[in-house]
């Protein structure tokens, strides 16, 4: 008898680190060529703790007083860092990243992302491979991202800063240790100690005795390295994505729509990330522009539940086609206020679109409907009279549309009846007679026939006897 034992899939943790989050939240636009500058209080006294290549072109450099670059460059733009918002923007990615994980943990201490991707593997290949795919993808978004993995999370913490694949813990030592002491998540105090006591390297330190270290710096240090090395348990709590999304970025004074454009797609390329995470879709998305000094906002009502990007910008492409901005935008956002089911549907082998014929079709109308607005764009439906021209009406797309069947009638009308010669025309069949209307002012009377013109068209016909006696070209058939 054979007994086979299945034991748990050893982890791997892929670690996204942000070093430049707080100038992203400013820049995602990619618009930007003036100075930026992030600062924060450091010491007591206020600093530059990032900025842009414009701003280092002036001479402005991390760790200089904030009034020492602002008298330096009248035209820097310095903004204070705003640990709330930057806290937001990793909960957006993280939602983002569920696509690619089904345990996202957040770790806003470190500007960083943990994503457990053993299980990630037979759909999206090696560990490398994904991490390359993460970065290419968080940077079409706006977002500069380092990545690396290791079995611990405090490893990959290590792996990440330094584009490190770590796929073993016994290769935790070897390829950590080459490292200096100052990447170490310890506090500065505790690096001190290390330093003058004559460490250099992580190798050394992890060569020291527990006891010993212990003594010295206090159980802190050790249970790090426990985490680190994985010889102890190191827990995350994973983050859970809610059933919205809003998103946002600034943007230079905007005045043309054609601007709106690139950053807009930056917006719905997240979004759409994070409904492919959640298998969800939405039918109703809403942006606002904040302008100079009002606001104003596009709203999209689809007759599908979609996740698709092309679709989405195609219809809000036309939607900005037909918007006058009376003043530059400033502030872009992107509300989804609800996520739906989502069921993909098998695409026709032998369609163009690529779509099923019924989501061809809604996509055609919503096509019209950005573009021309919605009221623009109507359905038909019959009407109970016996006169063409009084025997349909406009309808709501959403509402039924009732029509009796007659087939010896064309489908299409002219749009107004047209005088002419029957002496021209080779009668098929008829006549239909109609005599009605006298209740609403309209009363009419006249002879339909279905006749054929000198080229071979089938045409409707009819005599009419009053109130304007003659004959008159009414429809076509197809």
């Amino acid at each position: 008898m054979v007994t086979s034992i299945h034991t748990k899939k050893p982890a791997q943790w892929l670690a996204l680190y942000f070093p430049h989050l707080a100038l992203d939240q400013l820049d995602r636009s990619g618009q930007h060529d003036t100075p930026l500058a992030i600062s924060d209080q450091q010491a007591g006294r206020r600093c530059i703790i990032d900025h842009n290549q414009a701003a280092q072109d002036l001479g402005i450099h991390i760790g200089m007083p904030a009034g020492t670059a602002l008298n330096l460059a009248d035209s820097l733009q310095l903004t204070a860092r705003n640990q709330d918002a930057e806290q937001t923007s990793l909960e957006r990615i993280a939602a983002w990243c569920y696509q690619y994980s089904s345990q996202v943990c957040i770790v806003p201490q470190r500007n960083g992302l943990l994503l457990e991707v053993a299980a990630s593997r037979h759909l999206f290949g090696v560990v490398e491979t994904l991490a390359e795919r993460i970065d290419k993808e968080l940077e079409q978004l706006g977002y500069h991202a380092l990545s690396g993995s290791a079995p611990t999370p405090e490893a990959a913490h290590l792996a990440a800063r330094h584009g490190l694949h770590i796929h073993t813990s016994d290769a935790i030592r070897k390829s950590i240790g080459a490292l200096s002491i100052d990447t170490l998540q310890l506090q500065v105090t505790q690096l001190q100690t290390l330093k003058k006591t004559g460490f250099r390297t992580v190798a050394e330190v992890f060569r020291l005795p527990r006891k010993a270290l212990t003594r010295r710096l206090g159980p802190a240090v050790s249970n790090y390295l426990d985490r680190l090395l994985g010889q102890c348990p190191d827990p995350c709590k994973s983050f859970h994505p809610a059933g919205s999304f809003s998103t946002g970025m600034d943007l230079p004074e905007t005045a043309h729509t054609q601007g709106l454009v690139f950053p807009l797609k930056r917006l719905v390329q997240e979004l759409c990330g994070v409904l492919r995470a959640r298998d969800r879709g939405i039918q109703t998305l809403q942006i606002h522009l904040q302008l100079a000094v009002e606001a104003t906002s596009i709203s999209l009502t689809l007759r599908q539940i979609t996740r698709s990007e092309s679709h989405l910008m195609t219809l809000l492409r036309d939607r900005l086609e037909r918007l006058q901005l009376p003043q530059p935008v400033r502030h872009i956002q992107l509300v989804a206020a609800s996520f739906l089911p989502f069921a993909a549907t098998q695409e026709d082998l032998l369609s163009e679109t690529g779509l099923p014929s019924t989501d061809a079709a809604n996509a055609v109308i919503e096509h019209l409907q950005a573009r021309l607005g919605e009221n623009a764009v109507k359905g038909l439906k019959g009407r109970e009279d016996y006169r063409p021209e009084h025997s349909w009406s406009l309808r709501e797309l959403d509402e039924t549309a009732t029509c009796t069947e007659l087939p010896q009638r064309p489908t299409w009308l002219l749009a107004k009846p047209q005088a002419c010669r029957i002496d021209t025309y080779h009668i098929l069949a008829g006549p239909e007679r109609i005599e009605t209307g006298w209740w609403d002012g309209e009363d009419c009377r006249r002879d339909y026939f279905v006749v054929r013109d000198p080229d071979g068209s089938t045409l409707w016909a009819f005599h009419e006897y009053k109130p304007r006696p003659g004959w008159y070209l009414h429809g076509l058939f197809a």
